[in-house]
């Protein structure tokens, strides 16, 4: 995955320009951050480097000697929070705040540059020799350097990377082609509320009419301008166009609507629906305005047709929300080179039409690959449709997979349900936890599988459809066929084309990505670094746990980590969740050093109560791969020496007092 190093002097500087850049970029460029102020122990040799200034570029260049391109920001002034400087009086002496000299002068030049010359501003940095006493303070968003006598402060916000530093940076990371619209369209639409705001200004500075002119040329939308009597002031490009037939000489409002639109002056102005030269608009009416009243009036003119067609593809998009598929491989990322086999085969997979079965313990991310395998696919821009076959009762299960007809059963609604497989025609449906599926239902599986349609509960007409089938479990197939609880005919039918999801105690080494990705998730703030959160001892702790729960297990270990640390301390090892601490107690020596029946055993003292299929299951989150026919042969050993109690009912399998002896004999 390509990578873009970014560089400033602080660390608030680096977390806004970080995050802008990143919400161009995506999740396809990896964007890390480095402020020089906290320390770089690094050289970034054949890197994309974005520095934020040229002070940085020459603090940071024993660093950056061997980049492959390195990038000097353009910064502008961020004018979503530059209001406030507009109510400052001519002359007024105004302290201007930043990081250093020469950003200083900079945001100086961008001030007067934006029509701010009758400030008298001068510059304080830290270091700075002496300045002036002024009453006021602007600052980039380097509040915190504020001097302690100044209690008037304008924060401007962080100066933002400007739209030709953006395009360098996606053109040398060759991501012009999928980001480029986005970085130009925000831009036009960030600087669209400007526009509305500057044209209340005075309108004596060439350089603000020069940006007015070329935002409005700009602009999705046929704009006009005029005053009281409805005379034409100014019209953009799309709106020229437009008005090619109307006479130029001093054009007014009803030349170009005609007479019957009715141009009102007062109170509130209601869009209006109007034929032109055969096609049909919407015009809607807005007041400019200063203190003074009204300056003039702006008409925006939008294609009906072009408003109807958008509406038409958001309302099909609503419709079918629920049935995309949100991942796709990028969301994959693993240092572990198993994980990278089993995603490039899964890629193979996607393209092919066979059914697949993915086969992982709980957590593993089976459904995440499944929604990649279908976006990787021909399939990606049809529906995909989940069904867990553990999360609905058998009694329904039939009716939510191929639907009903009215009347079918008690409490059918009027007209009958369409099932998942036909709100699946044409893309992919995933069946999680196949292993629970009922015999019966099985049977019908293996029907739809075979004769490519599906017939409603209660009808009588096959439904033909066209769907590719991803299967998943974290049961033992094979195993459930020995046992006669799943057809093997079925097994075959499913098994085309197998994938097999890894355990996270497999992939150790993506253990600390995965944290840092889930903090800066859960926080929604920029954590470079697990260890800002947590200190080492328990991050190593981490590390070595066995993950039973794997991912799924991994994330709300760490939901809890942030909703628990306290400000500005790091979690502690006796922070973490009570089990932690409690497996630490009870396996102080390696697990893997005990027998099949010790572990066994060890199980059994953990849980209060214990069936064997739930011995099984546990015992193979822990790496411990042992059947339900040896399980059953051991705890009747273990009930022999009299170590556990075995019962009917939930609470299975208990350890004696003589068990318990025995497992502290053990752990010595």
């Amino acid at each position: 995955m390509k990578e873009l190093i970014v560089i400033s002097l602080g660390e608030n500087t680096l977390h806004s320009v970080v995050e802008q850049v990143k919400r161009y970029l995506g999740n396809n460029v990896v964007v890390k951050g480095y402020a020089i102020e906290r320390g770089i122990h690094q050289r970034f040799e054949n890197s994309v480097v974005l520095v934020t200034g040229e002070t940085v570029l020459n603090l940071a260049a024993d660093y950056i000697k061997g980049a492959k391109k390195i990038i000097v920001a353009r910064r502008a002034l961020s004018y979503d929070f530059i209001e406030p400087v507009f109510s400052l009086k001519e002359k007024t002496d105004v302290l201007l705040v930043n990081d250093t000299k020469e950003s200083c002068l900079e945001a100086m030049d961008q001030l007067k540059s934006h029509g701010f010359q009758s400030l008298s501003l001068h510059p304080y940095y830290p270091g700075i020799d002496g300045y002036p006493t002024c009453q006021v303070a602007i600052t980039p968003g380097e509040s915190q350097l504020v001097p302690k006598e100044i209690h008037d402060v304008i924060d401007i916000g962080n100066r933002q990377v400007d739209i030709t530093t953006i395009t360098e940076i996606m053109f040398e990371l060759d991501h012009l082609h999928e980001a480029g619209t986005l970085a130009s369209s925000e831009f036009v639409s960030d600087i669209i509320g400007l526009t509305k705001y500057l044209s209340t200004l005075n309108q004596k500075y060439d350089q603000s009419n020069l940006l007015l002119t070329t935002i409005f040329d700009k602009f999705g939308k046929a704009l006009l301008f005029c005053d009281d009597d409805g005379n034409i002031m100014y019209s953009n490009e799309k709106m020229n166009w437009m008005l090619n037939d109307t006479p130029r000489k001093q054009p007014t409002i009803s030349d170009f609507l005609g007479e019957e639109f009715q141009f009102k002056t007062d109170g509130e102005h209601e869009d209006e629906v109007v034929e032109l030269n055969g096609n049909t608009y919407i015009v809607s009416v807005d007041r400019v305005e200063n203190e003074e009243g009204v300056i003039c009036y702006l008409l925006e003119i939008e294609n009906y047709d072009t408003l109807k067609e958008l509406d038409t593809v958001i309302r099909s998009k609503i419709k079918n929300k629920k049935f995309v598929a949100r991942y796709d491989f990028h969301h994959l990322y693993s240092r572990n080179e198993k994980m990278m086999e089993m995603t490039a085969l899964a890629k193979r997979m996607a393209k092919r039409h066979a059914a697949i079965l993915i086969q992982g313990e709980s957590g593993t991310g089976k459904e995440l690959l499944a929604q990649a395998i279908h976006n990787e696919s021909l399939r990606s821009h049809q529906p995909f449709v989940p069904v867990n076959f553990a999360a609905l009762s058998p009694t329904i299960l039939e009716s939510e997979l191929f639907g009903y007809e009215e009347g079918a059963f008690t409490g059918a609604v009027k007209g009958g349900k369409r099932g998942l497989f036909e709100e699946a025609h044409n893309g992919t449906i995933f069946m999680d936890e196949i292993g629970d599926a009922p015999l019966d239902l099985q049977v019908k599986l293996l029907r739809v599988l075979q004769e490519g349609s599906v017939r409603r509960v209660g009808g009588t007409e096959q439904v033909p459809i066209d769907v590719r089938i991803i299967a998943a479990t974290n049961l033992d197939l094979e195993e459930k066929v020995q046992e006669g609880s799943f057809r093997q005919d079925l097994y075959y039918r499913l098994n085309v084309l197998p994938l097999n999801t890894l355990p996270l105690r497999e992939r150790r080494e993506d253990i600390l990505p995965l944290m840092h990705h889930y903090l800066n998730t859960f926080t929604e703030e920029e954590v470079y670094h697990a260890n800002e959160y947590i200190e080492k001892d328990a991050v190593d702790f981490l590390i070595q746990h066995p993950w039973p729960g794997n991912v799924r297990e991994l994330i709300n270990v760490v939901e809890y980590i942030v909703s628990m640390k306290l400000p500005n301390e790091r979690i502690a090892l006796r922070d973490l969740p009570r089990y932690f601490l409690k497996e630490a107690e009870v396996s102080p020596r390696p697990v893997s050093v005990l027998s099949e029946k010790e572990e066994v055993l060890l199980m059994i003292h953990k849980k209060y109560g214990i069936g064997r299929r739930k011995i099984v299951s546990e015992l193979k989150n822990k790496g411990i791969v042992i059947g339900e026919g040896k399980v059953k042969r051991v705890l009747s050993e273990l009930r022999d020496k009299g170590f556990i109690e075995v019962n009917k009912g939930v609470r299975g399998c208990m350890i004696t007092d003589d068990g318990v002896n025995e497992v502290r004999a053990l752990l010595r």
